[in-house]
């Protein structure tokens, strides 16, 4: 082999070597995902995957003559969801607040469709769907809602900045469309999560409550205004007045917790699910776990969405910055707040609405974003357990 030849292939490994190198310099490996937080997420989606396999089978066996159907749906929709989950989890979480405003236009655009003829599809008397999109728009707008509050409450504290301002109106706008499709249960939960946000962030309590009451007359004429959720209202208090009628959904959960006693009747053995219960493997998932695990059942389901609050919270108060910190706050709360109400429906404590169980009932459209919620949750938490160890290794 002459020198040139040899020079030259020498020259060829150090290039070699030299892009080894840099590759693995490019690749920065990531702090670890609270252990905590992840096993409990598991937890409650194996708990929702079952539960749907019960409680949706004689619905799969009229309609489709398959009891598997919606449980091998919700499994595709675990899967997107968990793709959603891991990939979002490697985004830093300071990255979305450079992309607040084109991720929240994005997203109030496309409730907007819904209400244009041609683009909206209308199922139930709600126009909540789009025809060439196979989600809820609505949905999405739970993750823009908390990122709008997160940017601006982050940067100032004066509710007449034009930041807020600006912000507070898109948010408004969002509520107004959704207000119009009509979805109320949706509403409520924006308005209660925002507000929670508030008193977060340390505005003033004279506000937040002005605001409460601004709500409340505002409520009363949306509720006067459409009939059925003034039915749902009166049903709500008196639903023995009329069993059969507006009374019957919530007559019907209390039957099917009320059998469950102690154990429960057994895995599949819920009476109430042979459409004895409207939509039992998604707004009212929670009375067919009652029914078939008992008081036992439900105390396990619980537990496991309070230890998601404590871990959830315990993230939020350890980020290093207040934009992460009001982020993972509102993330946290708004998975916990919709699961107390599904469960609050389901025992008569809340009137009757269309809020489903977080990572428990049936959905796509729902299951999915509170993936991607979470996963922008556990990238929080990644950078709180590097903070937690750096300060363990100070310590000692």
């Amino acid at each position: 082999m002459s020198y040139r030849n040899y020079q030259n292939k020498s020259e060829e490994q150090d290039m070699k070597r030299r892009r080894k190198q840099s590759s693995k310099k490019m690749r920065v490996k990531l702090p670890p995902i609270n252990r905590n937080l992840l096993i409990v997420v598991i937890m409650l989606m194996i708990f929702g995957i079952v539960a749907i396999f019960s409680a949706s089978a004689p619905e799969g066996v009229d309609h489709y003559e398959n009891p598997l159907y919606y449980p091998m749906r919700h499994l595709a929709f675990a899967a997107f969801g968990w793709l959603a989950l891991f990939f979002i989890s490697r985004i830093h979480y300071k990255n979305w607040e450079r992309w607040v405003m084109p991720v929240s236009i994005t997203i109030i655009a496309l409730i907007t469709m819904t209400l244009i003829p041609g683009l909206g599809k209308t199922d139930y008397g709600s126009s909540r769907w789009l025809t060439f999109l196979p989600i809820q728009p609505s949905e999405f707008g739970k993750f823009a809602c908390i990122l709008l509050m997160a940017s601006c409450l982050s940067k100032v504290k004066n509710l007449k900045n034009i930041l807020v301002l600006k912000h507070a109106g898109l948010i408004a706008f969002m509520m107004l469309i959704i207000l119009l499709q009509p979805n109320m249960s949706m509403l409520v939960i924006l308005g209660v999560t925002c507000l929670a946000m508030l008193l977060v962030a340390g505005i003033n309590m004279t506000i937040v409550i002005g605001a409460i009451i601004a709500m409340l007359p505002i409520g009363g004429l949306i509720v006067l205004k459409h009939s059925y959720q003034l039915k749902r209202i009166l049903g709500w208090l008196d639903p023995l007045s009329d069993p059969q009628g507006i009374g019957y959904n919530i007559i019907q959960s209390w039957y099917a917790i009320a059998s469950g006693g102690l154990l429960g009747v057994g895995f599949g053995n819920s009476k109430q699910k042979l459409y004895y219960l409207p939509v039992a493997y998604t707004d009212f998932v929670f009375s067919v776990i009652a029914e078939e695990s008992g008081f036992v059942g439900i105390t396990v389901l619980v537990l496991l969405f309070l230890l998601f609050l404590h871990f959830g919270f315990k993230v939020a108060t350890r980020c290093e910055d207040m934009f992460g910190r009001l982020l993972a706050f509102g993330i946290v709360f708004n998975i916990g707040f919709q699961a107390f109400v599904n469960m609050c429906v389901a025992s008569g404590v809340f009137p009757v609405t269309g809020v489903t169980l977080p990572l428990i009932s049936y959905g796509g459209s729902s299951f999915i974003v509170t993936c991607a919620m979470i996963g922008v949750l556990f990238n929080i938490s990644r950078y709180s357990v590097k903070k937690e160890r750096k300060q363990d290794e100070a310590r000692q």
